[in-house]
């Protein structure tokens, strides 16, 4: 292939594909030593988990030391870290260079999905995960075929692609090199399964998440207090309206924090706050939040202080309630808050943001002092970053939206990206729906912060149950609101989006009238999605019932029958592994739209699930996306341009793609 020029485009794509990606802050230590969790291109088209220990020097600069690849749960424990690998879990001491200690210490027979530390111990309990028998039936009816069995309205096809069968309690003491764990005997209530959480609340007492299968396919959370000495069941608490997730327990052994989401009544749209359960007496307290936020545990500072993210506006903070004044106090940090670990008055942070790539920083929470121990790299932003606090006649609540554009030359025209979700957000850096390749091409991006997007609370109760009416026409005179505002009302159009934006790119296209549309994974017929998803339950609290006559919201707010304008061109996309939304509504959309004359083209992704997530197809759907918006947004004036761009781009992702395109799905 005859070697192209490099393009800004091209080079960012190859960032997005090529670069290490930042996952998550996985342990801390509070004092020297921090484990990332991160995703690395393995140079064959998919991504590697890997775990990345890293030591501070003493002049307070951090460095990577060790690695290791495909780990599984990590935590911080006297004297190292733990780590799970390969069903083995590992002990690695916070030692330097001949002096560290790596061994070990449990082999189990499952996925171990928690591991908590027993207050004042060096005792873990880990919650296994092991696989169920294919041919699990009543009277061995199945007996020598491969299928999954189960009965009740929240089966599942993800119990059908991954059999679960028994969940196991296993004490460990790492603190010695010879005491073999201990199985904990838990008795799950009837009707009921354990989600995998865990955390202690004191040290006599360990807290398990517990699901609650209802006839109708709906779920309720709900916890499972069982006694560290047996296993016997203390009590089994489900809280009048209210739904816990995500435990995060003090250290010192005594409160466990928790996510607390009050579950949806007479159309009432769900609330999110921080959430406590006392020691001892089990009882649980919901701690107000300063308004408009909602608060996500994540740590503990000190005696009592709970450290918690909060999206607000446009960037998720970092707050310490203080329970002595019944305050929040926000902790500034560099960027939006990705993942945290708190630990010893410090708390190791990934940030981002829409022009950030990830990095991470380790902030003393008493002074705000900070030390950046590793950043991600991209080419240089070839445009600037604007937002737009917006306030829409009609509409419930204040919202936002982004606007990036390029830093010179004419613009082509306006893409437009709507998030998924729909409880989401603009407010971080993306590996995926990345407006900066856009920018480089020549275009302007509008990124969109409709009702129900993540810090925007008061726009929330106009867009539950209302997706069309209260979501998709507010959007639309969102971005007819921006266009007029910024100039840019007379350039051709593009929507965009995955998911729940894949859902609004082709429910304002009516509105709007763009001349190209990219849906991927979107929800369209709410009936079909609700039914086959498998979390079906989800729907059915915003919802209800499919089939009631009372809920006739999945019709007035399913894609209508001609969606998309005469003219308007359309490339639809779906992994064939999405357990979320099923790809026959791809499939049924374009085939709808192909007998109505719209141009629709349809790709399946064989390797992927909800997101695409590999490098390769990246690559790939940025190729097929950019060469279209350089065909359909060129108009006949820049016809000439549009034909030279689509080549050079084409030429170009297929030099760079060339090496990842033949590895097997």
């Amino acid at each position: 292939m005859t070697p192209t020029t490099p393009t800004p485009a091209t080079d960012f794509v190859e960032a997005l594909a090529a670069e290490p990606r930042p996952k998550a802050v996985a342990a801390f230590d509070g004092e020297g030593r921090l484990l990332l969790r991160a995703d690395a291109p393995d140079g064959f088209g998919s991504l590697v988990p890997t775990l990345v220990g890293y030591r501070r020097g003493p002049a307070g600069t951090w460095a990577a030391d060790w690695s290791v690849t495909e780990p599984g749960e990590t935590i911080a424990v006297p004297g190292g870290f733990l780590y799970v690998r390969r069903r083995a879990v590992t002990f690695r001491s916070a030692h330097d260079g001949a002096d560290v200690v790596e061994r070990v210490v449990e082999h189990v027979a499952g996925e171990i999905a928690t591991l908590a530390l027993r207050p004042g111990t060096a005792t873990v309990a880990c919650v296994i995960r092991t696989a169920g028998p294919l041919g699990a039936h009543p009277e061995g009816l199945l007996q020598g075929s491969d299928a999954v069995w189960s009965q009740g309205a929240d089966a599942s096809l993800a119990a059908v692609r991954r059999p679960e069968g028994d969940w196991q309690i296993r004490l460990v003491d790492v603190g010695t090199t010879d005491a073999a764990g201990r199985d904990l005997p838990v008795t799950v209530p009837d009707g009921a399964s354990l989600t995998g959480e865990a955390a202690w609340s004191g040290p006599d007492t360990l807290l398990l998440g517990l699901a609650h299968h209802r006839p109708d396919g709906t779920r309720r959370f709900g916890l499972l207090a069982v006694r560290a000495e047996d296993g016997a069941t203390e009590r089994s608490l489900l809280f009048d309206g209210i739904d816990l997730c995500y435990p995060v327990a003090d250290p010192d052994g005594g409160q466990v924090a928790y996510l607390g989401t009050s579950v949806p009544a007479n159309d009432a749209p769900p609330v999110q706050s921080a959430c406590l359960v006392r020691p001892g007496t089990l009882e649980l307290a919901v701690l107000d939040a300063p308004a408009g936020t909602w608060q996500r545990p994540v740590g503990w500072h000190g005696p009592g202080r709970l450290v918690c993210t909060a999206e607000d506006g446009p960037r998720r903070r970092l707050y310490v309630y203080e329970p002595a004044r019944d305050s929040w106090r926000d902790v500034p940090l560099a960027a939006s808050a990705e993942s945290v670990q708190v630990r010893g008055g410090r708390v190791a942070v990934l940030v981002s943001a829409l022009d950030t790539p990830p990095a991470v920083d380790v902030v003393t929470l008493a002074d705000g002092h900070t030390e950046r121990v590793e950043a991600s790299e991209r080419p240089p932003l070839p445009g600037t970053l604007s937002y737009h606090r917006q306030a829409v006649p009609g509409a419930t609540g204040a919202l936002a939206s982004w606007l990036c554009r390029p830093a010179e030359g004419p613009v082509r025209g306006l893409v437009v990206f709507f998030h998924g979700g729909p409880f989401k957000s603009w407010t971080e850096w993306s590996w995926r729906w990345n407006p900066w390749p856009f920018v480089a091409s020549g275009y302007a991006v509008a990124l969109i912060e409709p009702p129900m997007s993540l810090g925007y609370v008061s726009a929330v109760p106009g867009g539950w149950a209302n997706w069309r009416s209260g979501i998709a026409a507010v959007a639309v005179r969102q971005v007819e609101q921006l266009r007029a505002e910024t100039g840019l009302a007379e350039l051709p159009l593009a929507l965009m989006g995955g998911s729940f934006g894949g859902y609004l790119s082709l429910s304002t296209a009516a509105a709007l009238r763009p001349r190209l549309i990219a849906s991927h994974a979107a929800p369209l017929d709410l009936v079909q999605v609700a039914e086959s998803s498998d979390v079906g339950w989800q729907w059915l609290r915003e919802y209800g019932e499919p089939a009631s006559a009372q809920h006739a919201g999945y019709r007035d707010n399913s894609l209508p029958v001609r969606p998309v304008p005469e003219g308007t061109r359309v490339l639809l996309s779906h992994g064939m592994h999405d357990g979320l939304v099923p790809p026959t509504e791809t499939l049924r959309v374009h085939r709808q739209l192909s007998r109505q004359g719209v141009r629709s083209e349809v790709a399946f992704f064989r390797s992927e699930a909800h997101p695409l997530s590999r490098p390769r197809n990246i690559r790939a759907w940025y190729r097929w996306v950019l060469t279209a918006c350089a065909s359909a947004l060129a108009g006949e004036a820049g016809s000439e341009i549009a034909d030279e761009l689509t080549g050079e781009l084409a030429a170009r992702f297929a030099e760079l793609a060339m090496g990842g395109l033949d590895d097997a799905a």
